[in-house]
């Protein structure tokens, strides 16, 4: 169970406290690698000082995934270490976790809160005798925090694995989070080619709709980053800084894309994704490359097949070549001819509609005031028209872009 312990002084509106902060690392540093119930991820055990007497004690749910508890206690000091305060706030602890069964939650409220005791009792058994002891505590602060991040990584993953969720939403997208400035232009160019392949794979994800791969030198350094709000959720993976720095562009590319299959096989396994669905699509880039043509979107009649395509560009800062292809399914001819160069984050702006007409190809851009703003920052025009006779009767034929 993680543990947030936060503090409120009503008198003089103070909000930190520096043995309250430290109460923080020590209940988590002994209780966030253990798993105890699906019902609460968190119990924010907010301290209250100096209450108003008609103020009621807060006892409710934030995010459907943390308990907060409100508790009373009178503080001798916020400003400085207290080793009274620290021992006892920590005792003032077992009411909170006594009170969390209280609070009203959707069944089953999976809440272990007899494990929970017995794990916290036992943590006090290493509660710093005096203060002198409180302050070598706070001297390894920062490597405690970092083991209880790892702690806390390991434990949600297996709170998952062992409660599976329904695949209710569809991939939005895949992000690289790796080590400032160093995995570029790779990260880009495979963010977004997973994050096309696997929309084009229907692949559905339980509650968020886009992935984050932290990749760290270590799985430890991965292990640092952790999703906050529910439209996401990290995966995790390692890559050999040294061997990458010694390997030419090809090789770079190669130990980026394995650490990204590795977070995607991870995550596929404890949320219960469809793996066969993420499989096909790595084999996939392993064989085609990313020098690939990817169908942007698609409109289909008896006659013709009209695709949007685009290559993804080598940096974040290029912009993409989309291209409108056009197949007559009587012949199976393909033609392509030239719509524009776009950033490929605001590509959606430009193609939101994409109509086969009597004699026309008609791409229509989104009508939203952001997207009317984005096509008019770059100067683009709000549809784009094309004679279907001027397209076919060119010389060049094309073949179709392939995919999964």
């Amino acid at each position: 169970m993680r543990f947030l312990v936060k503090y409120k002084d009503f008198k003089n509106k103070e909000a930190k406290s520096a043995s309250l902060d430290l109460l923080d690392t020590f209940l988590n540093e002994h209780l966030i690698g253990k798993f105890h119930g699906t019902a609460f991820e968190c119990i924010l055990v907010r301290f209250i000082n100096h209450p108003p007497k008609t103020r009621k004690l807060k006892l409710k749910t934030l995010y459907k995934t943390i308990a907060e508890v409100e508790v009373a206690m009178d503080f001798t000091d916020s400003r400085k270490l207290n080793m009274k305060d620290f021992q006892t706030a920590l005792l003032k602890v077992e009411e909170a976790i006594n009170k969390v069964r209280s609070i009203e939650s959707q069944p089953p409220a999976d809440y272990h809160k007899e494990q929970l005791l017995d794990d916290y009792k036992a943590s006090l058994t290493f509660i710093p005798k005096d203060l002198k002891e409180l302050k070598a505590y706070a001297q390894k602060e920062k490597e405690i925090t970092f083991h209880n991040r790892i702690k806390r990584a390991d434990c949600f993953m297996y709170s998952r694995s062992i409660n599976p969720q329904p695949l209710t939403k569809r991939l939005i997208g895949v992000r690289v989070d790796g080590p400032p400035n160093c995995l570029a232009p790779f990260d880009y160019i495979y963010s977004e080619l997973f994050s096309h392949l696997l929309r084009r794979a229907d692949i559905k994800l339980p509650g968020y709709d886009e992935i984050y791969v932290s990749i760290g030198e270590t799985l430890e350094d991965a292990k640092q980053e952790i999703a906050i709000d529910e439209w996401c959720q990290y995966t995790y993976s390692a890559i050999d800084l040294t061997d990458y720095h010694l390997r030419d562009q090809e090789g770079k590319a190669q130990l980026v894309f394995d650490s990204i299959c590795d977070g995607l096989r991870l995550i596929a396994d404890f949320d219960h994704l469809e793996k066969a669905k993420i499989e096909k699509v790595i084999h996939f880039i392993q064989e085609k490359g990313t020098d690939i043509d990817l169908v942007y979107m698609f409109k289909q009649n008896k006659n013709y097949l009209a695709e949007i395509i685009y290559t993804i560009p080598k940096d974040h800062l290029t912009k993409a070549e989309y291209k409108l292809q056009l197949t007559d399914l009587r012949s199976n001819q393909s033609k392509v001819v030239p719509i524009n160069f776009i950033n490929t984050f605001w590509a959606p702006y430009s193609f939101g509609q994409l109509l086969i007409q009597k004699e026309e190809i008609v791409i229509k851009g989104r009508k939203s005031m952001r997207a009317e703003i984005s096509r008019k920052a770059d100067k683009l025009p709000n549809e784009y028209r094309f004679n279907i006779s001027d397209i076919m009767n060119q010389d060049t034929i094309r073949k179709s872009p392939s995919h999964p």
